[in-house]
């Protein structure tokens, strides 16, 4: 499942019916995981504790796959020369940029004090003398027309716009290929399910190549049409807990 729009509401808190729906599922074995563009680090300390202890989890729009302690089992990362680069450019364009490494989450000087108050309690630090930016996902925000031209002429790495119901669009951008659906099958080998049998939950286009590997799919009820036209049903709003009703008819 994705995390925020999909586990989350619009405040980015887990509600207390979609936590039961959560912990019926793992009581009857079904194997869950989350499917997000976050990077680790921004969710260890709030969302992870949702899942089972064995529970692993496509982070970093799919560049990444971790366990629920911050392990890596699998990752494609962009070169560290070239994160330094992007991040440099799209900054001096007046865009910022987000990336993590383990359980830090580093930025732009002018993103720092809003995600050190985010209620996810994220640690989020200035890259300063980082030496090796090395990541799978830089998410690049505030965009504008002269950072949206310059990420179009990336031709080595994968740009993907990201367009949400809860926030401005933002670009997400990784290593060529790098999707949650093409690590979905990754994912499912290291917890030992046929992805024929795989439900796929979320609201954005970054879910868009999950669902169309998964063997079933639900869009939110305030996704975006295309994302909605993608998946094989449409289920509640998130603020309605849309998740929780219909994992419950799943269960019951």
């Amino acid at each position: 499942m994705d995390v925020d729009g999909t586990l989350t509401n619009s405040q980015r808190i887990v509600s207390v019916r979609t936590t039961e729906a959560v912990k019926e599922l793992t009581k009857k074995g079904i194997k869950i995981g989350a499917a997000t563009g976050r990077s680790y680090a921004a969710l260890f300390k709030y969302i992870f504790p949702f899942f089972p202890s064995d529970s692993l989890h496509i982070v970093a729009g799919g560049g990444q796959i971790v366990n629920r302690e911050g392990e890596i089992i699998w990752e494609n990362k962009i070169p560290s020369k070239e994160v330094v680069n992007i991040c440099k450019e799209v900054e001096k364009m007046g865009a910022n940029y987000v990336f993590g490494q383990e359980s830090v989450l580093y930025c732009s000087d002018k993103l720092l004090s809003n995600i050190s108050k985010h209620p996810w309690q994220i640690d989020a630090r200035l890259p300063g003398s980082l030496k090796d930016w090395s990541t799978p996902l830089v998410s690049i925000l505030n965009i504008n027309e002269k950072v949206r031209s310059y990420l179009s002429e990336q031709k080595t790495l994968s740009v993907k716009e990201i367009e949400t119901t809860y926030k401005p669009s933002y670009f997400d951008v990784t290593t060529q290929g790098v999707n949650k659906g093409a690590s979905a099958s990754i994912w499912a080998e290291k917890v030992g399910v046929s992805l024929a049998n795989t439900l796929a939950v979320g609201d954005s286009i970054n879910d868009i190549e999950l669902f169309q590997v998964s063997g079933s799919s639900a869009a939110m009820g305030q996704s975006p049409e295309n994302v909605k036209a993608a998946a094989k049903t449409t289920i509640g709003n998130t603020n309605e807990d849309g998740l929780a009703k219909y994992l419950e008819s799943l269960i019951d």
